[in-house]
């Protein structure tokens, strides 16, 4: 799978060579984990809102009415969740299936792939690592950590690949191998980030916006939700205050309109190459951990020929 020559710049080709052959497989396997949030999201805001003065009007008690419009919102928090746990896994079950995909040149059985997590036996671990992961990010977002969080950031970017391949490490363990492997090429998994980062949360994003103006489907969008925004956002009492404040920008619904649209675009391209990123990872760790093995056998073998002279 891994030859050890390999270089930053060939793990991502190959990585993309894998993910834009698979595409419709990929897209086809993300598809729920992806819509499934945004439609939780949507379910979850819209469907109590709608209904709420409804509710009020019929029911007359608004305590009553405010409980009863909270659990409206239920099916949509439990479709996000169980969107977003999917999300989850899918990126350690790209990571085993990337393995076989390499090796036999086609993906199937994507379901098993997902056991890597969900088994009984490394559920636990699996929700312990996220949950470790969440809190280091967290704590990443405060200013005075971004330097700190990002060095970090780069050693403990193996988490997942060290879960899927090394099923008999902990959580704790699994930043403890990462720090080890990364450590020995710290340079080379900082640029496989930067490559990474930039075409999947940048490049790629504008790509498809810019595709899709040409195509005028983001403009048939913006259109769409334009009358919507403008009936539900209080955008002259916005405007009002801006005024108040001396600042002469308006605020119009078609602006907040774009905007939500290329936020969207931008937010489902960069969960739709999830695939790629879990990808590029899993070639990298392979190509570290064959380095590993080669540089302790090269010790190994100075070792034993001190001992003999």
């Amino acid at each position: 799978m891994v030859q050890s020559n390999k270089t930053v710049i060939t793990v991502f080709t190959e990585a993309f060579g894998i993910y834009a052959k698979h595409l419709p497989t990929f897209l086809k396997y993300m598809s729920f984990p992806v819509f499934g949030q945004f439609a939780g999201l949507a379910l979850s805001l819209i469907l109590p809102l709608w209904l709420a003065p409804v509710i009020v009007a019929v029911i007359g008690d608004e305590k009553l009415a405010f409980a009863i419009t909270m659990l409206l919102s239920l099916p949509g928090i439990i479709l996000f969740t169980k969107a977003f746990w999917e999300y989850l896994v899918a990126y350690v079950s790209v990571c085993s299936m990337a393995e076989n995909t390499v090796k036999s040149g086609r993906i199937y059985d994507i379901n098993a792939h997902k056991k890597v997590a969900t088994m009984s036996k490394r559920v636990g671990s699996f929700v312990t690592l996220w949950l470790l992961f969440g809190v280091f990010t967290i704590v990443a977002i405060l200013p005075p950590m971004w330097f700190f969080a990002a060095i970090i950031f780069v050693f403990i970017s193996l988490i997942f690949q060290v879960f899927t391949f090394e099923k008999n490490l902990s959580a704790a363990e699994c930043f403890k191998k990462s720090f080890m492997l990364v450590k020995t090429n710290f340079g080379g998994t900082l640029l496989l980030l930067l490559i990474v980062g930039i075409s999947s949360y940048f490049l790629l994003p504008k790509a498809i916006e810019i595709i899709l103006g040409i195509l005028q489907i983001t403009k048939l969008f913006t259109m769409v939700l334009d009358p919507v925004i403008s009936s539900y956002l209080p955008i002259e009492q916005w405007n009002l205050a801006l005024a108040a404040l001396n600042i002469s920008d308006m605020i119009t619904s078609l602006e907040i309109s774009k905007m939500i649209i290329s936020s969207a675009i931008s937010c489902l391209v960069i969960y739709f190459t999830l695939p790629l990123r879990s990808i590029c990872f899993t070639l990298w760790y392979k190509q570290l951990s064959v380095n590993e093995i080669k540089s302790k056998s090269k010790k190994k073998k100075a070792k034993s020929e001190d001992v003999q002279v």
